[in-house]
């Protein structure tokens, strides 16, 4: 009986995991068909085009909308995660007034939908003249309470013996923090760092209402632009370009593969 429930088990678990990958594949076959067969259903094309690679990088400005999504995703998950751990921290070993207010209203921030928002923001940014700049696609993105809260429940079950014996070895309150807690805090740096990575990555909203110059075009406006250019959409191009798109998550996800099984292993660690 056990044998089976395990054949079962494996059975579920491939279907689910073919189901999964059939949408990657078929965007990665797509990529390389012509433009008259790319609504064939075929598991290999018939004809390799090469060239739709080729004319998704020279007909746009993708590589450029790539690189600013690598430099927003990138700087804004580096500095997220440096403020947020100490906020976390903060709340969670510091005494001092107000802290379970400030902590309950920073959670209240999670329910409020971005549409609400979204205007106001914008205003406070063209105000400030940050529109179509770097500084504007980047510093309303860093905050977020999501990471603070997790960040506080990894700390609050950090072990107090380790700061009490860097307190012992001489060490301040932010060399602490710096040298012991935050280089011992990957289990739940990995994580969030894959999640904040991707989200920015995949905004799109955001960057639309901010940016009006192309040179600063993130990947997906880039991407959106490229379905709506024309009378006719080049869709084995917009595949083409959709599958450099994607080339960075996957690098990130083979990256932080290890960083992601050690954490979820540490979880469960007390």
């Amino acid at each position: 009986m056990r044998i089976m429930n395990r054949i079962i088990w494996r059975a579920v678990s491939i279907i689910v995991g073919v189901a999964m990958i059939f949408p990657i594949y078929m965007l990665f076959i797509g990529s390389f068909r012509s433009e008259t067969h790319i609504f064939d259903i075929q598991l290999w094309p018939t004809e390799i085009e090469f060239s739709n690679f080729v004319e998704a990088v020279t007909s746009s400005h993708l590589l450029r909308s790539i690189m600013n999504s690598v430099i927003v995703s990138t700087t804004v998950t580096a500095i997220a995660m440096l403020f947020h751990a100490m906020s976390g921290y903060a709340l969670a070993r510091f005494q001092f007034p107000g802290k379970n207010v400030i902590f309950a209203w920073m959670l209240s921030t999670l329910m409020i939908p971005f549409a609400v928002i979204m205007l106001p923001l914008y205003l406070i940014t063209k105000n400030l003249g940050m529109t179509n700049s770097f500084a504007g696609l980047i510093i309303p993105a860093i905050f977020n309470a999501y990471g603070i809260f997790l960040f506080r429940q990894f700390y609050r079950e950090f072990p107090k013996e380790l700061e009490e014996a860097a307190y012992i070895e001489g060490l301040s309150q932010a060399g602490t923090f710096f040298r012991i807690a935050l280089p011992l805090s990957m289990p739940i740096i990995a994580p969030l760092t894959i999640g904040f990575f991707l989200a920015n990555w995949n905004s799109y909203i955001w960057p639309l209402i901010i940016t009006q110059k192309e040179t600063m075009w993130v990947i997906q406006v880039q991407l959106a632009n490229l379905v709506g250019g024309g009378y006719v959409t080049p869709w084995n191009i917009v595949l083409a370009a959709a599958v450099i798109a994607a080339l960075p998550t996957f690098l990130l996800f083979f990256f932080m593969q290890r960083y992601l099984v050690e954490g979820i292993k540490m979880t469960g660690i007390k």
